[in-house]
C-alpha cells in the first residue's frame, strides 16, 4: 500500500477502524494506524468495524473464474463506508512483488525469480490445456463418447435428406397406389 497513495487517501477517513478477518484456519484483526496503513489489532473485546469471513473455497473459485467469483465465497458484514473501502482496495490494488522482493534479494535475483514463477505457470497453463485437448481427443476417437460439432451438423443434414428422401418415396408409392385401385 505505500507504493500506491490512492489507497492510503481511501482509508484516512478510517483511521482508528478495525477489521477483521475470518479464516478457514484462523483469525485475524486489523487496525487501520495513524499512517492509514494496515497493522495488527490488539484482541481488546471489542467488535470490529468490519468482518470479512472468507470461506475454504475462495481459492478454488479465485482459481476457477477470478476476483469475481472469489468474492461469492466472502461475507461482509458491518461499516458499509468500510466495507465498500476495503471492496475498492481488493480488485484495485496491485501488489508489486518484483519491487518488495528486490529489497530482500536484490533487483537481479527479484527480477529472475519473478520471471521463473512467470514460466512456471506459463508451463502450467499449458500443461492443463494439452492434458484437455488429449481427454478431448481420446472421448471423440479412442473411445467414441463424444461428436465434433461440424461431424454432428453433417448427421443433421443427412438425417434431414433421408427424411426428405423417405417422404417424397412414401409420397410416390401412395400415388402408385391410388392408380393401380
Amino acid at each position: 500500500m505505500a507504493q500506491d497513495s490512492w489507497a492510503s487517501d481511501l482509508l484516512r477517513k478510517h483511521i482508528g477502524k478495525k477489521v477483521k478477518f475470518i479464516l478457514p484456519i484462523t483469525q485475524v484483526s486489523l487496525l487501520i494506524n495513524d499512517q492509514a496503513e494496515f497493522s495488527l489489532a490488539k484482541e481488546d473485546g471489542e467488535d470490529p468495524n468490519v468482518t470479512l469471513t472468507i470461506s475454504a473455497d475462495v481459492l478454488n473459485a479465485y482459481i476457477a473464474g477470478g476476483k469475481d467469483a472469489a468474492a461469492q465465497h466472502v461475507k461482509v458484514s458491518g461499516d458499509v463506508d468500510l466495507a465498500q473501502a476495503m471492496s475498492k482496495l481488493a480488485s484495485q490494488l496491485r501488489w508489486e512483488f518484483e519491487e518488495d522482493l528486490s529489497k530482500l534479494v536484490g533487483d537481479a535475483l527479484a527480477h529472475r525469480i519473478v520471471q521463473s514463477a512467470k514460466k512456471g505457470r506459463s508451463f502450467g497453463e499449458s500443461a492443463i490445456k494439452d492434458f484437455g485437448a488429449s481427454v478431448l481427443e481420446y472421448l471423440v476417437h479412442e473411445k467414441p463418447t463424444l461428436v465434433k460439432a461440424d461431424e454432428l451438423v453433417r448427421y443433421k443434414e443427412d438425417l434431414r435428406r433421408l427424411r426428405d428422401d423417405v417422404d417424397r418415396i412414401e409420397k410416390r408409392i401412395e400415388r402408385l397406389l391410388e392408380k393401380s385401385s
